[in-house]
């Protein structure tokens, strides 16, 4: 292909344009405002559809997966992303973000005669991977943590920022003193919730704001002392939507005796069925929003098709974006905090402008493209595990005339030569990394999580697979036979291997955890964290949306819940009406 054609097929106009997806061969719409971006930041538009980019992105992610084995550099044994199979040089965080190396040491020279696509996988796999995801310096005592910054005291919690004695959550900003949560928000003392804002002592409980001691509620807002409630605003001393005085309250709540946990578990499975017998919103998000699309947004405006978007402004196709602000990004998954002009990224932030088709690249990082893993890096391309550098291509520094000379020397013959991936399809500059890059296979990537694929259909899009089994453990006690209330435990439960009761895996209980759970007066789990957290993520909508109507006046709306579901549906309009 020439450059006059490649020039051609891509031509940037005012007019919608309808494209066919290179990967899974839909149509997609590349939008008026979307030719409008790419001129703006001077990419080429996308030949993959929004759905495969994303997917394609995800891949790129392990939040969640982690193993035992050693550093490559002292030695020590480390939790990490990348099981002890995985052939790459891993380094324990202490070392990975020692002063006494920075990347350059790997630097190559570009080889015209190659694809640099090629040349960055080499150098990728060449050059040492941090064991974990953190940003390790502004964190104090996390080492059993992923993905989070500016947090202390926190145990198996993955994509968090400023968290404080948190426990087995994730999709976090600001939670305190609390455990098993999704998606908590400048909350505290909250336990086995999902979705929460400004919340104290919320148990339970799915997508409610501003609440005050409440159980097994959903989108509450402004609601205190309240059991099994649905679609309240400031309601107090409720149970199951029914009001009570203070008084007859606190003795209802009294005989239902919340420490239990064949009460807990009782009620649980009541208040769900209830949930259902009451009208969702169309979309997860509240009024502070405008001009949005998609789901969980909040606080944001001009932004559409997005999943988890907080405080985005001029933004589209974003996902987990959880500290503001973040301002003219499109096609990023991962996570905020002062980002501008992020394109096809993942795990990018913090005061970071101008990153495309990077992952991993944070914080103070300006003028990255192709880039794995850089820190505090400006102005370069193609690097990975780079730190504190700037002007660099493939790791190797450059004067500013003669990097710039050698990457418009390097855009063009990709543009001329596209990178040809396992599956056959084309990567011509402009578009994220191809399956193959990725570190993860997919069944071990948060893409599994989100978008589920078999092994077969996985491998057919050139992803790699990973059939290992987690290893089991000889368990001292089974979960049924643990007490019913935290009343009756001791500290020498720190001594027992528990038997999920779900999946009969092993778990234990650490003392941070029960120190917090006597503190709520909850009872100990009988499940497993990973099969707690599996019951989380099902409580929330996955990031795709459907065409159908309100269930009330029939009017046509995009919604995460598709036509076929037992939810009842209304539209804003008619919600706002059942709510207020």
């Amino acid at each position: 292909m020439t450059n006059m054609e490649y020039k051609e097929e891509n031509r940037i106009d005012s007019t919608g344009s309808l494209r066919v997806c290179q990967n899974c061969k839909h149509d997609f719409t590349i939008e008026p405002d979307d030719f409008s971006f790419y001129e703006k930041i001077k990419v080429p538009p996308p030949t993959f559809c929004p759905e495969c980019r994303m997917i394609r992105r995800f891949s790129f992610q392990n939040t969640w997966n982690l193993y035992w084995r050693n550093c490559d550099k002292c030695g020590k044994k480390t939790l990490s992303l990348y099981s002890k199979e995985k052939k790459l040089t891993i380094y324990c965080q202490p070392c990975w973000w020692a002063d006494d190396w920075d990347g350059t040491e790997y630097g190559i020279d570009y080889d015209p005669n190659r694809s640099f696509l090629e040349q960055i996988k080499d150098l990728i796999k060449r050059t040492p991977h941090s064991a974990l995801t953190s940003e390790y310096l502004s964190n104090k005592n996390c080492e059993y943590a992923n993905a989070l910054a500016w947090s202390k005291d926190c145990f198996m919690v993955f994509w968090a920022d400023f968290c404080d004695t948190v426990y087995y959550s994730t999709l976090l900003n600001t939670l305190k003193h609390s455990s098993d949560c999704i998606r908590g928000f400048y909350s505290e003392l909250c336990y086995e919730s999902v979705g929460l804002g400004r919340c104290y002592q919320t148990f339970f409980s799915d997508e409610c704001d501003d609440c005050i001691n409440v159980w097994f509620c959903r989108n509450c807002y402004n609601c205190q002392n309240c059991v099994g409630c649905v679609n309240l605003s400031g309601a107090s001393n409720c149970i199951f939507n029914i009001k009570y005085s203070k008084d007859e309250y606190e003795k209802k709540v009294k005989e239902l005796n919340l420490k239990s946990w064949k009460t807990l578990n009782y009620l649980k499975d009541q208040a769900f069925a209830f949930w259902l017998t009451k009208p969702f919103r169309a979309y997860h998000g509240h009024s502070l929003s405008y001009n949005v699309t998609g789901d969980y947004i909040f606080t944001s405006k001009n932004s559409k098709e997005s999943y988890v978007l907080n405080g985005g402004e001029d933004c589209k196709y974003c996902q987990f974006v959880t500290v503001v602000p973040v301002k003219d990004c499109f096609d990023y998954s991962g996570w905020g905090n002062n980002a501008e002009l992020i394109y096809e990224a993942t795990v990018v932030g913090e005061n970071s402008s101008k990153v495309f088709f990077s992952c991993e690249c944070w914080p103070d990082v300006m003028d990255l493209q192709y880039c794995y893993w850089n820190i505090s890096g400006k102005n370069n391309f193609g690097c990975a595990n780079l730190k504190r550098k700037k002007n660099c291509i493939l790791n190797k520094e450059y004067t500013k005339e003669e990097f710039e000379r050698l990457k418009s020397k390097i855009v063009e013959e990709m543009r001329l030569n596209p990178y040809i991936s396992k599956s056959s399809h084309k990567y011509s500059y402009g578009e994220f990394f191809p399956p193959e890059f990725s570190m993860f296979p997919y069944n071990k990537s948060n893409a599994m999580r989100f978008f589920p694929k078999t092994k077969e259909e996985a491998l057919a899009e050139g992803y790699d697979w990973d059939d290992s089994e987690i290893s089991s453990y000889r368990t001292s006690i089974k979960s049924f036979d643990l007490p019913d209330t935290i009343e009756q435990v001791n500290e020498s439960i720190l001594n027992e291997i528990i038997e999920c009761s779900n999946c009969s895996r092993a778990y234990k209980i650490v003392k941070g955890e029960l120190d917090l759970l006597k503190k709520l007066e909850l009872p100990l789990p009988h499940d497993c964290p990973k099969c707690r957290e599996n019951k989380r993520f099902s409580r929330m909508t996955m990031p795709k949306l459907y065409d159908r109507k309100c269930d009330k006046c029939g009017k046509e709306l995009r919604s995460p819940y598709s036509s076929d579901r037992s939810e009842i549906i209304y539209c804003e309009s008619c919600y706002q009406k059942e709510v207020y």
